[in-house]
């Protein structure tokens, strides 16, 4: 169907139980209003609820286990999520309906359009003009991405929600949908195992920094000197939560980061200098522990190697510019996923990816926090303090060579 607002009309509302009484309207509380905004990460919850009601609703399977964490990283884990989530809110707050949307490419007019994937109400929250607001936000997402057009799909036993389109203005196109679950595997899939006793692991999680990569700040040394400041004094202010946790979300970038280290460093050093040193750390040299590679090379013979770790957006181009791009079958960094370790969600996002188990997982980090949030999810924790670490760690793997 397209959405066409210019002709949109007053009409039902789409939802469950379409054609049925509406229940009648809350009251205006204090003058407020009922409304529709943005998804934030603490209507998940309320949201899943939603999504499992409209899945009832068309007779459809519930969702599967851990829905909360995949829409978490979907609407909130890019900078510009590809997924959008809009949700109705009555005046005290409580959520009663969403709509999801996405961008999609028309092949037979050449062009994109904005898919509405989902749009619900909870019955008895019809008849309020929740519908039609949430369409107008779908509108408005189509309008400031430069699309020409709504599609979206409805049963064709939903009498009540085909009028109300009908009546904004949409086009029916009758056609049948399929679904057609394919199997996944993944592109380099660790080859079979050689017979033999049973490895103790299926997976290796490896830190990056401070296990896998090393920094020459030696320049950044010479500066600090030179402008009085004691060593690690940049890096003091760097890494502190409130500078450097927006990086590793991903929802700040270089120049921001080195922004927020000046300003952090302003009553020591004129901003200039501070923005000097900020520079200087920002773009320190690096590189990776040959020893602990070629460890990591051999192991991903035999298990699935994933890299977990609280990383710059600018992630995959330093695995490039390290040589080792190539060294994980799976990567997931805070900045990509919106998450960082000791939060247990990045670990259960790396389990999912990697698809293997806690119980059957090694994790190596060189900070015993990272590596105690592994451990109470059932992971076998190792605290990094060097490459003998991880070498006697992997020698049951290893003897496999």
């Amino acid at each position: 169907m397209t959405y066409d607002r210019s002709r949109a009309q007053d009409g039902e509302e789409p939802g469950a139980a379409s054609g049925e009484q509406n229940a009648e309207a809350p009251r205006e509380q204090n003058g407020a209003v009922p409304r529709v905004r943005h998804a934030r990460p603490a209507d998940l919850p309320r949201i899943v609820e939603l999504i499992a009601e409209h899945a009832a609703y068309e007779k459809g399977a519930p969702p599967a286990p851990g829905l909360d964490r995949r829409l978490d990283a979907l609407l909130f884990g890019e900078p510009e999520p590809r997924l959008r989530c809009l949700v109705a809110e009555l005046p005290g707050g409580e959520v009663v309906g969403y709509a999801t949307c996405a961008p999609e490419i028309s092949t037979w007019d050449g062009t994109e359009y904005l898919h509405m994937d989902c749009l619900f109400l909870r019955d008895g929250h019809r008849g309020l003009g929740l519908g039609e607001r949430l369409t107008d936000a779908v509108a408005a997402q189509a309008r400031a991405l430069g699309l020409p057009e709504v599609q979206w799909q409805t049963p064709a036993w939903n009498e009540g929600a085909i009028r109300f389109y009908d009546r904004i203005g949409a086009e029916a196109r009758e056609k049948v949908r399929f679904t057609w679950p394919v199997a996944q595997q993944a592109p380099d899939a660790v080859p079979p195992r050689a017979p033999g006793p049973p490895l103790p692991f299926d997976a290796v999680f490896c830190d990056l920094d401070g296990v896998i990569r090393f920094y020459d700040m030696s320049e950044l040394e010479a500066m600090e000197r030179d402008a009085g400041l004691p060593h690690g004094s940049t890096a003091e202010i760097a890494f502190a939560p409130e500078t450097d946790l927006p990086l590793m979300l991903g929802r700040t970038g270089r120049q921001e980061w080195v922004a927020a280290i000046a300003r952090g460093l302003a009553d020591r050093v004129p901003y200039e200098r501070g923005h000097a040193l900020g520079t200087a750390l920002a773009g320190a040299g690096f590189s990776a522990d040959a020893t602990v590679v070629d460890l990591l090379r051999r192991a991903r013979a035999h298990l699935h190697v994933a890299l977990v770790t609280n990383a710059t957006p600018w992630l995959d181009d330093d695995l490039a510019e390290l040589g080792i791009a190539d060294l994980a079958h799976t990567v997931v960094g805070s900045a990509g996923v919106g998450i960082v370790k000791p939060d247990r969600r990045i670990y259960e996002i790396a389990l999912e990816r990697a698809g293997v188990r806690a119980e059957r997982c090694l994790f190596v980090d060189d900070r015993k926090e990272n590596v105690d949030a592994a451990v109470a999810l059932g992971m076998t924790g190792l605290h990094y303090t060097g490459p003998d670490d991880l070498r006697e760690a992997l020698a049951p793997v290893l003897g496999r060579d």
